[in-house]
């Protein structure tokens, strides 16, 4: 057996590529039955942006089952597991007997899951493509549960941060970044996708956004044409794996400091669900303390960084992660 260990950062790309990509092209614990007694509408989830959507419209309770990979909110845990959209276990989703399934898919997706058509059960498709269309999604859903009010509630306070967050940035100078998806080979996302949207609303903008393919491989060659001004990438150990690109894009010479590399939770930036909004001031912030350094002079952006966001230094993030 090989003594190599197989770089950390490019383990965890390659878990995060097949669950992105699979997403983007497209022991049974049995559950209590408190939803089905109270006559509650129920559904199981195929996708764990679904599943955290569901919480996001006030409808947790209705869940019988969540996708594979589902971890937030922790409630989560106490539910039994059907599988993905990939593989959907239709034994157990049978046995469970939900009223809906929901899985990943655009509104006028037709059996895009064929294993699951044996079990008579519609299946509700999302799949949204940009920051307002995960708000979108959470109304629909508190009306397919009849959880309005939540749903509602929840859809006001991402829409004012949206709002508030496009506004301060939107006369900043733009920011070219490169979101990396992995590294062997550089996987990036390309036009409409919510990431780019993201970027957006922070005034920055992917060096690939006007690729058509959802989730294109780009060479090196392309990438130091691009000069990318900051890098996205998605790790749980952000500042060691920052450490890692640095030397990584400085052997293919781009040269980018530690502050350039926004590093941030894939399940948070790869999973188009509420917490990737309520996290856009925090990245906001991160790229407008890139814009004030490269182009202090040329600089839109009218205001200081917001005061609830205070300026870090990354070299101590990086120590102490």
């Amino acid at each position: 057996m090989s003594s190599r260990k197989r770089p950390l950062f490019l383990s965890m790309t390659i878990a995060i590529k097949r669950t992105l990509l699979a997403a983007l092209l497209c022991s049974f614990v049995p559950a209590a039955p408190a939803a089905k007694a109270t006559g509650k509408k129920t559904a199981v989830s195929l996708s764990p942006h679904l599943t955290e959507l569901v919480y996001a419209a006030g409808a947790g309770d209705h869940l019988l089952g969540v996708a594979q990979g589902s971890n937030y909110p922790p409630a989560v845990s106490a539910l039994p597991q059907v599988g993905s959209g990939v593989t959907p276990n239709v034994e157990r989703i049978a046995i469970l007997q939900p009223d809906v399934i929901l899985a990943w898919g655009y509104k006028n997706s037709n059996n895009l899951y064929p294993a699951l058509r044996k079990l008579d059960i519609p299946v509700h498709y999302q799949a949204p493509a940009s920051l307002d269309g995960i708000i979108e999604d959470i109304e629909e859903l508190g009306a397919l549960f009849a959880t309005q009010t939540a749903a509602s509630a929840t859809a006001r306070e991402l829409r004012q941060i949206l709002r508030t967050t496009r506004q301060r940035y939107q006369n900043a100078a733009k920011i070219k970044t490169f979101v990396l998806v992995s590294q062997e080979p550089l996987y990036t996302l390309g036009a409409g996708s919510f990431v780019i949207d993201a970027l957006h609303a922070c005034g920055a903008e992917s060096v690939f956004e006007t690729l058509s393919a959802p989730a294109p491989i780009v060479s090196r060659e392309q990438l130091l044409l691009a000069h990318p001004q900051a890098v996205l990438f998605a790790a749980k150990n952000t500042g060691r794996e920052s450490d890692i690109l640095v030397r990584y894009f400085a052997s293919m010479g781009l040269r980018l400091q530690a502050d350039q590399l926004l590093g941030r939770d894939p399940d948070i930036v790869f999973r188009p669900a509420d917490r990737l909004i309520r996290a856009l001031p925090g990245l906001c912030s991160d790229i407008d303390r890139i814009r004030r350094r490269l182009v202090p002079a040329a600089s839109g952006s009218p205001l200081p960084p917001p005061p609830h966001l205070p300026s870090r230094s990354p070299r101590k993030d990086a120590a102490g992660a």
